[in-house]
């Protein structure tokens, strides 16, 4: 029997992911759980708030004001676990744990702070990987003098961050002359397509599952038409990654081909994917299945084996989230 009391927080509640999380929660557990929805953006403007039993509008979560709006939060929502889902609060989140900060009442479901870190720090991933040989493509700090060394062209691509999509292509030295290094890398180009490689590593470490989607199309960087298929090869870099870095629950590696048809990674999120959800309907959901876990609860049911390859097309729906009353009403 499924428990009355829980409650859930989730954060950046106007984004793809944590709409789709949402939704798998709802279809899982339906009103058995009580929801929390939480995003900078207001109530009417986001629409998960629809599927939430609550919504709080909260500071971004680099700002300053961030922990002490999630302290109200705890104190509002006692006993709720915690799931932030934007890049930015899983760092935060994560940080605050560490350090001894995170609001006393909240039960965070995130990676450890170290491990977010690296993730969010494409130069240290690549030298991580690297480490552990796992592969990754060429990358340096993005001087000239890298660029010479590298001796083709590359993509430009900031060192932290998000969502980064059709990344500037660097040709020579001169491109870099205005550039940051410490905030900007350049990086081997790499062969089209695109793979997005959902992951799932059990929190005992005994349940391993993993799909790819190779993206045919994208919108604003959210995968909008996908084959979801196996491939063992990459099945094989995904677990032990999973499994030396540690990474559990779920979250989303992206990998590409290099010119000799290698694959390497291209980056690692620690974290669901905004089309991570488009595996619901072949019986793979992996947002469900992380918060299963969490809870001790068996995640064979919502990883089901993929019969073949499949096709998947994203349309968006409409929601209306709230209504303002003419004005001589409100009088």
């Amino acid at each position: 029997m499924i428990r009355q009391s829980r409650r859930l927080i989730v954060g950046a509640a106007g984004s793809a992911n944590s709409f789709g999380t949402i939704q798998s929660v709802r279809e899982r557990y339906g009103k058995g759980i009580f929801i929390v929805a939480i995003d900078p953006s207001r109530r009417e403007l986001v629409a998960s708030s629809v599927l939430a039993d609550a919504f709080v509008q909260v500071p971004l979560a680099r700002a300053a004001e961030f922990p002490a709006a999630l302290r109200d939060i705890a104190a509002g929502y006692p006993g709720s676990a915690y799931l932030p889902v934007h890049d930015d609060e899983i760092e935060v989140a994560a940080r605050l744990a560490a350090d001894g900060s995170l609001p006393s009442g909240l039960e965070l479901i995130a990676p450890p702070y170290d491990v977010v870190r690296r993730c969010n720090d494409k130069w240290a991933m690549h030298q991580w990987l690297a480490q552990h040989d796992l592969p990754s493509p060429e990358t340096a700090p993005a001087t000239p003098a890298a660029l010479g060394r590298m001796g083709r062209a590359a993509i430009l691509k900031p060192r932290e961050g998000s969502g980064g999509d059709n990344f500037r292509r660097v040709h020579k030295p001169s491109d870099l002359a205005d550039v940051d290094s410490t905030r900007w890398l350049i990086q081997e180009a790499l062969r089209e397509p695109e793979i997005g490689i959902d992951v799932f590593l059990g929190r005992d470490g005994r349940a391993f599952r993993c799909v790819c989607r190779e993206y045919l199309e994208k919108r604003a960087t959210v995968a909008t038409k996908v084959r979801v298929h196996e491939d063992r090869a990459l099945a094989s870099i995904a677990e032990r990654l999973a499994r030396t870095l540690p990474l559990f629950g779920a979250f989303l590696v992206q990998a590409m081909r290099d010119a000799t048809g290698q694959w390497r990674i291209t980056d690692v999120n620690p974290r669901v994917g905004s089309g991570t959800r488009m595996c619901v309907p072949l019986g793979l959901d992996f947002a469900a299945a992380n918060l299963a876990d969490y809870w001790g609860e068996r995640t064979e049911p919502l990883l089901r084996p993929l019969d073949g390859e499949h096709y998947v097309v994203r349309q968006f729906a409409d929601y209306v989230t709230g209504r303002s009353r003419p004005a001589a009403a409100r009088e």
